[in-house]
């Protein structure tokens, strides 16, 4: 059943998970096999390290060096080259694409380090083709603090209730629809397809 009475105007997509594979726990799986080191020393790293970079406070590359120095290991080029990892989530970009073109605004709402959403967006060509790019590290703000949210509706001069966001984590989604923004939680691109023509939002 559509709920034609909701005027939406705005969609926010995150990245890693919805438009880009999210890559870093691939990653932190190869170098736990690479040197044989118990991967949960790594994702306990992460955990510390990881929400730093993505408030802008350490570099990517000093991110994965941290990572390995908790273990004893001091990184290698390949062990900061994230260029193998970066694949695209079937379907996530197209729409994106559909919905610019049937004129809705669309933004991208992430948590990222500098070198990581730079490197995405000239890679991808997100500049071109979303109206605002809003990414934590130059927020100085991570999901799922709300102020991110507020950040991203005034930068599009929309109020909640006229805004979709999708994100891969429930937290986030949870973030965002305490705010009065209605969330999709993404399984896969046909699952976000049916909720958006559920909430009217028919892609051609």
């Amino acid at each position: 059943m559509k709920e034609n009475n909701k005027s939406f105007s705005t969609v926010f997509f995150d990245v890693g998970g919805v438009l880009l594979i999210d890559f870093i726990d691939w990653k932190i799986k190869d170098l736990a096999t690479k040197y044989a080191v118990n991967e949960n020393l790594l994702f306990d790293a992460k955990k510390k390290f990881r929400p730093m970079a993505d408030r802008g406070e350490i570099s990517d590359p000093e991110f994965w060096k941290l990572l390995l120095k908790t273990v004893n290991i001091s990184a290698d080029v390949d062990d900061i080259d994230l260029e193998p990892y970066m694949k695209t989530v079937d379907g996530g970009i197209d729409i994106a694409q559909k919905l610019n073109a049937s004129g809705y605004k669309i933004a991208i709402l992430s948590n990222d380090s500098v070198e990581m959403s730079n490197h995405r967006r000239k890679k991808y060509g997100f500049d071109d083709l979303f109206d605002r790019i809003i990414i934590s590290c130059y927020c100085g703000v991570n999901k799922p603090e709300s102020r991110i949210y507020e950040i991203a509706l005034n930068e599009l001069n929309v109020k909640s209730e006229q805004a979709i966001f999708i994100d891969d984590r429930q937290e986030n989604i949870d973030a965002a629809t305490n705010l009065g923004i209605m969330g999709i939680l993404f399984e896969s691109a046909t699952q976000v397809r049916n909720r958006l023509a559920e909430l009217g939002v028919v892609l051609p």
